[in-house]
């Protein structure tokens, strides 16, 4: 029977730490084996690894450790941001084959779709695998990652996020088995009588009406419907209520961008979500951080807290509404570092609200420096998102 668990401490010593959150895990497990072990850890006790991982090897004997450093780790019901904190979630996954990899930046540089990634990773497209991905965003291209894999697995949901945490590279980490990495990426695929149903909030509602790219080159927004982007711009914001201005002029404002041009009318959920990195009055012209294409349609967009619960609250509904299917066994939730506590004024909201909603069931992860997760069968990488996946055995579904 597919079981997750989850365990959480927040010791200030590493070692107490591992031992605290090892213990809720195994004792959850009551003999059963632990097939996946994630280990999310504060960058705190980044001089403790590996002798941590060797230790949680021997306590949890898993087939596969993956796991990373974040600035914030989630785990037992909690969302530990800023503070020394471990989270392990540790899963028995009856009838699953798991692919563990690793990718350095060499082998990205020299990958290509298809045969490479296959050969890398082991499981083939046809055996349907899911995903959970890790990813250092200094020393790892995570779009071209993610462009490959999409390719070589059509459809196949991935999740997972950029390590956060450091400033340059080096101080990040992420884990393998045993083995302690500071760069490239880390990831498995999972194949068999598992299904993982995935979430994207992205928290943003649209503002003001769709526009169509007229000039644009690489990351630079020129023209919208022929006119400067800057002054569709001021228009749009010209056209809020007060309170919205307001949160505009605190950086709350983004692009959305249309992901199926095919739609006639497009509402939130329909768009790409990203920053807008600067602007230039004197030429009129915004870079985005993505590339933009003659003939994209976008949307400028808000982000605050009410549109970010109102839409998670949504998404959960309208999964758990879904049939056939039985409650999850679990989940991992990749959470941006700009939502929690800061963002909400409360802590612990995301997580708390899926438990609610979905369900008592045990959760693990950490906040991220950008998501990964699908959004109309392709993934891509996300900002200011709660990417999560909710496991349940493929018969289940």
């Amino acid at each position: 029977m597919m079981q997750f668990t989850s365990g959480i401490s927040d010791a200030v010593n590493a070692q107490a730490a591992a031992e605290a959150a090892c213990r809720q895990v195994t004792e959850q497990l009551a003999g059963q084996p632990c097939h996946l072990a994630c280990v999310f850890a504060s960058p705190i006790y980044r001089t403790s690894w590996p002798p941590l991982l060797a230790y949680l090897h021997d306590q949890l004997k898993p087939q596969v450790l993956i796991g990373c450093s974040g600035s914030g780790v989630i785990g037992g019901g909690q969302e530990l941001e800023w503070v020394p904190a471990i989270s392990i979630t540790g899963a028995t996954l009856p009838g699953v084959r798991l692919f563990p990899f690793i990718v350095t930046p060499d082998e990205l540089a020299a990958s290509d779709v298809g045969g490479f990634w296959v050969d890398k990773i082991g499981a083939s497209p046809e055996a349907h695998p899911v995903f959970v991905l890790c990813a250092d965003p200094y020393t790892c291209d995570p779009l071209k990652l993610l462009t490959e894999l999409n390719a070589t697995y059509r459809s196949r949901p991935m999740i997972g996020g950029l390590v956060s945490g450091g400033n340059k590279a080096g101080e990040h980490l992420l884990f393998l088995r045993t083995e302690v990495l500071t760069e490239g990426a880390v990831g498995v695929a999972m194949t068999g009588d598992i299904a993982m149903d995935t979430i994207v909030s992205q928290g943003c509602r649209p503002i003001g009406r769709p526009y169509v790219v007229t000039k644009a080159e690489e990351n630079i927004l020129w023209q919208l419907g022929g006119r400067q982007a800057v002054e569709v711009l001021h228009e749009v914001l010209f056209s809020l209520s007060q309170p919205d201005r307001e949160l505009a002029q605190q950086g709350s404002i983004f692009i959305g961008l249309v992901i199926n041009e095919m739609r006639r009318t497009f509402a939130s959920g329909d768009f790409l979500i990203r920053n807008i990195i600067g602007l230039d009055p004197g030429t009129g012209a915004l870079a985005i951080s993505d590339r933009i294409e003659v003939g994209q349609t976008l949307q400028f967009h808000l982000r605050d807290a009410t549109a970010s619960r109102e839409e998670l609250r949504r998404l959960l509904v309208q999964q758990g509404r879904v049939p056939p299917g039985a409650p999850p066994a679990g989940c991992l939730l990749f959470n941006c570092t700009g939502r929690g506590k800061s963002f909400y004024g409360t802590a612990h909201h995301d997580v708390r609200t899926i438990q609610t909603i979905a369900g008592h069931l045990p959760i693990g992860g950490f906040f991220c420096n950008g998501e990964i997760g699908p959004i109309g069968g392709i993934n891509f990488l996300h900002g200011y998102t709660a990417s999560l996946g909710l496991f349940r055995p493929r018969g289940a579904v």
